[in-house]
């Protein structure tokens, strides 16, 4: 099976229960405009977001995921980058994880299973990487508070029904919305939501858009141009 060729690296995602697709490549390009210390790539699946932030940064950053082939995908996608000293795999939950370390990283990112209402799938892996059987969004913000450092960011990538919801759960545990990006599948398609959160709030909030696609075969020049660091020759 043939890789997904980005500039800089390549991802094997056969054995992933979360493949490489449009909403972790836009989350990767979004959260990967600024530096960071410590990152938190929380299910990383084939390990996709957390090679973009590798490219991007000079900090480390730490996958994890509860699926066992899928955490060994992404540390064969590890060992194979330019960054291989600064990439961590490991197979345990965020929960586990906020009980071990604490409040030590200044960027967490998550392309979290959101499929709330819709008929699960039969197979298991499956069902839990795209429900929230396994990480509520109640139990998702609990773990972020836990995880985050006073000055850290938390990025999300949500669909726009689940969003607001999930920005209260958010307000309420202090953490505050500080820039949002609308993704929309084409010119009318509202579809997802990238949100990023912080604790010390200054009062200036971000919005904007992003169209993804001009027609059914191709992309937009914006959109092209939002991850040219990462993809050659996109259409």
């Amino acid at each position: 099976m043939d890789p997904f060729r980005f500039k800089q690296f390549e991802v094997y995602d056969h054995h992933s229960t979360m493949k490489v697709g449009t909403d972790g490549v836009t989350l990767g390009a979004f959260s990967s405009r600024s530096d960071f210390r410590y990152a938190l790539d929380m299910g990383t699946g084939c390990g996709l977001i957390a090679l973009m932030l590798a490219q991007k940064s000079s900090g480390h950053i730490v996958a994890i995921d509860i699926d066992e082939p899928s955490v060994k995908q992404a540390a064969s996608n590890f060992a194979a980058s330019p960054w291989n000293t600064r990439l961590t795999a490991r197979c345990v939950s965020a929960q586990e994880l906020a009980g071990e370390v604490g409040n030590i990283f200044d960027r967490i990112v998550s392309n979290p299973p959101y499929f709330i209402d819709s008929l699960k799938s039969p197979d298991a892996r499956r069902t839990n990487a795209r429900h929230n059987v396994t990480l509520s969004l109640e139990e998702l913000v609990t773990t972020v508070d836990q995880l985050l450092t006073p000055d850290g960011v938390f990025d999300v990538i949500l669909p726009v029904e689940v969003s607001i919801f999930f920005e209260s759960l958010m307000y309420y545990s202090g953490l505050y919305l500080r820039e949002e990006l609308i993704l929309f599948s084409m010119l009318d398609k509202p579809i997802r939501k990238i949100l990023s959160f912080c604790r010390n709030y200054n009062g200036v909030f971000d919005s904007g858009s992003l169209i993804i696609r001009k027609d059914a075969e191709h992309h937009t020049q914006e959109y092209i141009d939002f991850t040219a660091d990462f993809f050659p020759g996109l259409r």
